[in-house]
This record gives structure tokens, C-alpha cells and sequence, in this order.
């Protein structure tokens, strides 16, 4: 790398792209290499540092990943030559993201540093006992402190692009995939389970849960699973096959988030719950 310090936009949805980013982070601070960690999800492209070498982590959703995420990649500021790097993690294809990513990035002015995919235990409908999750995890972090050791001595590369991810681009940014998700995997509270602590508020990067007497789920879901796995009391309802999954601490993902007693927009929530 060209600089001595790295600010490392990172979102996870249940945990494993946390994990990977950690185990990183771990490689390069032992290496003298600051790092600073930021919540994609709550920060602004605007106020990145062209100085600093920029590390992108998040899940791979759709063969790609999340609208926001490539909404923050969208908005980044153009640059002369920052380095960049990209990790995802993935239940086992992606498809349709790390070409268009360089593609964009480097039409933004930033020099293309490494890209890697990390195979990790599936978010969705998994199927794996504890002990093979457990050894998923294993060779997953191992290859995160391996990338991170190559993106030091610069031997990572940032792989050329395939025809097909394109396409399988173009489907993840529609809205199509996304609706048809959402009916797919319907979530609901249980009123009757529910303590109202607001966590699921908290943690949800799309603004898609409004906060009244109970949290109500709105029509912009990107199917993160955080509420669905973090709800300390399983008060979040989806499809019978599909299981519990989550790889950190709630902490984890809260830090510097939205506090519960202090939701966005507190006025317009008060008088939803009054015309309710």
C-alpha cells in the first residue's frame, strides 16, 4: 500500500462480513498499519480522506449486494489515484459485483488495489450443522488474514471482469428481485413477544422498521436479516425454514448507530401513532 493508514467502510448483516473485517484488522494493526473502522451504513462518501487507502466490506445480496451500499459507492467523491480494496462475503457465488465495482471505482479515479470473495455459513435457509458452520468460519477468516497480508506486500490483485456479471448486475439493481424477495420472505412481528426495546429499529440499515407502540415493518426490506437474527426475543416471525444466524454481538453492528430512545424522525412517528 502507498499510505500507512486505512478507513474501512464496512457493513455486515448478521456478522460475517464483521468477522472477516476484524481478522483484518487484526493483521494490519499487528503490521503498524492503522485502521480505521466505519458503519457503511451510517456514514457519508463525502467525508471520506483521499489520503487513506479505503477498504469496502459487505454481503453479497442478489448475486451482487444491497442498494446502499452501492449507493454510498455511487456518491463517493471523484479521486486522482486513492487506493482501494473490496471484500464480500458470500454463501457461495456472487456473480454480478466485483467487475462492476472496479469498473465504477476506477471511473471514479481510484486505483483498483485487490478484491476478494469469502465464502462464509449462509444467512439464509442454512442447512449446516453448528460444527460445519464452525469450520466455514475457520477457513474464511484464515483467507481474510491471507488477503490482508497480500494488499500489505501488494501481490493481491483486483480479478478482470466477466461478461456475465454485468448482466447479473443489471438484475441486482433493478427493483424486480427485490419485491419478489420481500414477498418471498415475509417478516411480522408478535405483538405478544415483542418487549419494544427498539433494537430491530436500531439496527436496520434501510430505514424500512418505524417505531410506535410496536415496530411496524414499512415496503423497502432488503432482507439483511439483522432484525430477524438479533431480536433478543424472537419476536420476529419468517418462514419456518428459515434458521437463527448471527456471527457477532449486537454491539458489534450498533456502534455509532441510532439510539432507541432517540428515533429519526421522533415527531412524525408520535403523530403516525396518534392517527393510528
Amino acid at each position: 500500500m502507498q499510505t500507512n493508514t486505512i478507513d474501512f467502510y464496512v457493513f455486515s448483516g448478521t456478522g460475517n462480513t464483521m468477522l472477516v473485517a476484524k481478522e483484518m484488522i487484526q493483521y494490519f494493526e499487528e503490521n503498524e498499519i492503522d485502521v480505521n473502522l466505519h458503519h457503511l451504513e451510517k456514514s457519508d462518501p463525502a467525508t471520506i480522506n483521499l489520503k487513506h487507502t479505503i477498504g469496502l466490506a459487505f454481503p453479497v445480496a442478489i448475486q451482487a449486494t444491497y442498494p446502499f451500499v452501492w449507493d454510498f459507492i455511487e456518491k463517493l467523491p471523484q479521486a486522482s489515484g486513492t487506493e482501494v480494496f473490496m471484500v464480500d462475503t458470500m454463501g457461495g457465488y456472487s456473480g454480478g459485483i466485483v467487475g462492476p465495482l472496479g469498473k465504477l471505482l476506477k471511473k471514479k479515479g481510484y486505483s483498483l488495489l485487490a478484491a476478494k470473495e469469502i465464502v462464509m455459513p449462509s444467512n439464509f435457509f442454512t442447512k449446516h450443522s453448528e460444527q460445519k458452520q464452525k469450520k466455514t468460519i475457520h477457513a474464511g477468516l484464515r483467507k481474510a488474514r491471507i488477503f490482508a497480508h497480500d494488499i500489505h506486500f501488494r501481490v493481491a490483485s483486483w480479478p478482470r471482469p466477466m461478461p456475465h456479471e454485468f448482466l447479473m448486475n443489471k438484475i441486482n439493481r433493478s427493483e424486480k428481485p427485490w419485491k419478489f424477495m420481500r414477498k418471498k420472505v415475509p417478516f411480522k412481528i408478535e405483538t405478544s413477544k415483542c418487549i419494544q426495546c427498539g433494537i430491530c429499529y436500531r439496527l436496520c440499515p434501510a430505514d424500512n422498521i418505524r417505531m410506535y407502540e410496536f415496530p411496524e415493518f414499512q415496503d423497502q426490506c432488503v432482507l439483511c436479516l439483522r432484525c430477524y437474527n438479533y431480536c433478543p426475543s424472537d419476536a420476529i416471525s419468517a418462514p419456518p425454514k428459515m434458521k437463527k444466524y448471527k456471527a457477532v454481538s449486537v454491539s458489534d453492528l450498533l456502534h455509532n448507530n441510532k439510539t432507541a430512545s432517540e428515533p429519526e424522525n421522533h415527531t412524525d412517528n408520535t403523530k403516525g401513532l396518534e392517527e393510528k
